[in-house]
């Protein structure tokens, strides 16, 4: 049964496979600060990503607060890019699953350290189409479907409390 839902992530692999924010290596920008931090520090997963993940070399799976109960992966920065986590391949970006269909929106915990968002620039439209595909196909599976939900809900709620300072 497992075998079936890790098909979405794998499918979520294949689609993002070569698409990137930007038509250029955007970790030119900032010297590849999303793929640098500290032993505390990583990308969050997606539900049975990390299934996928755990025996991969340069990556260490380790439990986090929030991200409703999932593992947060840390990396050493030199990871082979094909297997990379879902939340590297979209970052600075997530997908929605709306009322009115799929839709993608800048991420807002990237704001401080990725010059793409801080700096406004605008996504390659590929990368954008290829996301909302993700989003597409996790709408099949109710546990993918309400995690992308539920980190949205984060989102809007730290969206929301930002705006109150600005």
């Amino acid at each position: 049964m497992m075998d079936d839902k890790i098909y979405f992530i794998k499918k979520a692999y294949e689609l993002l496979d070569r698409a990137t924010p930007l038509t250029y290596d955007c970790g030119k920008l900032c010297g590849g600060r999303c793929c640098k931090g500290d032993g505390n520090t990583g990308m969050w997963l997606f539900p049975y990503e990390e299934d996928l993940l755990k025996n991969i070399y340069g990556f260490e799976i380790k439990d986090c607060e929030g991200n409703f109960g999932y593992k947060m992966i840390v990396c050493n920065s030199t990871c082979d890019r094909k297997t990379r986590p879902l939340a590297c391949r979209i970052y600075p970006y997530f997908p929605m699953i709306t009322e009115n269909g799929y839709d993608v929106r800048a991420d807002i915990r990237g704001i401080s350290g990725c010059p793409v968002l801080y700096e406004n620039i605008k996504p390659d439209y590929s990368f954008i189409r290829q996301v909302r595909k993700v989003a597409r196909l996790f709408d099949r599976d109710d546990i993918l479907k309400n995690y992308i939900n539920n980190i949205n809900s984060m989102l809007d709620e730290i969206e929301n409390f930002a705006k109150e300072f600005v």
